[in-house]
């Protein structure tokens, strides 16, 4: 096989994957003969990357036929959460960017590290870490923190503790345990040094820490970002966005909510 062959290979296996998946509808379950003609894949081949599809959990077969399996439908309810808590939250991150001066990350869990998704306010300083679509591990960050604290420990990709960016990051299973135990305590997670020298980073989970898809993160320099004082607006700020995400309510109607329950006068 030529070089450009190999390189062509396998773009050519996911356009036969991606043939054969487009043949469902997600309700109705199909024959191999009918998979194959749908595709126009040779039944051989569709044989074969059906097999594989069954156990990576993307197709279940029944029988002689074969449907959506739940992983597939696990993705898609995790882009249309993730999706929704993105498009309410960036009013509720520019209201925080303005009360703090510090920037404002929206990040989610890709396996062992973090991904940010939105970002309010210039990066920190001029790494590429701070970027939106920029990922970092996990478990040396707030988010990543924040995240992993609402996992089983069984649930939760295998980290990368030898090597933390910074001294201050933790290097082994017993000193992440430990992290952890304190963000469950506190409902936040706070990152000073560990990522970038001379910048903290304090992080809270969208929604309960068990079934959070999302976190929100203030970032800053050590010197100007103090856990203490920004952790209660940090938390106000996630349950805002949550509230706002799963029920569909505007940033007001959100905050005239917290009012009627706090019991605080209405303004005209």
């Amino acid at each position: 096989m030529t070089t450009s062959q190999a390189e062509q290979a396998p773009a050519a296996m996911i356009d036969r994957v991606s043939s054969l998946l487009g043949v469902f509808d997600g309700s109705r379950r199909l024959t191999l003969a009918q998979i194959s003609r749908r595709s126009s894949l040779p039944r051989s081949s569709a044989h074969r990357i059906l097999q594989r599809l069954v156990e990576l959990g993307w197709v279940e077969r029944h029988g002689f036929e074969y449907g959506l399996g739940l992983r597939i439908f696990e993705l898609g309810s995790l882009v249309v959460r993730q999706d929704g808590v993105r498009r309410v939250a960036v009013p509720f991150m520019q209201e925080l960017h303005l009360q703090t001066g510090l920037t404002v990350h929206l990040s989610v869990l890709r396996e062992a590290d973090i991904l940010h998704i939105e970002r309010i306010g210039g990066r920190p300083d001029d790494r590429e870490c701070w970027q939106i679509g920029a990922r970092q591990p996990a478990q040396h960050t707030a988010a990543g923190r924040i995240l992993l604290a609402g996992l089983a420990p069984a649930a939760r990709p295998d980290t990368e503790l030898s090597a933390p960016p910074t001294a201050y990051g933790p290097r082994s299973l017993t000193e992440l345990e430990r992290e952890l135990d304190k963000v469950r305590d506190f409902g936040v997670a706070v990152d000073a040094h560990g990522t970038v020298p001379g910048f903290a980073s304090i992080a809270a989970a969208i929604g309960p820490i068990d079934r959070a898809s999302a976190a929100l993160s203030i970032t800053g320099p050590i010197s100007v970002l103090k856990p203490e004082r920004l952790g209660g607006a940090l938390r106000g700020t996630a349950a805002e966005i949550w509230a706002a995400a799963t029920g569909g309510r505007s940033r007001n109607a959100v905050r005239a909510g917290a009012h009627r329950a706090a019991g605080a006068p209405q303004r005209g």
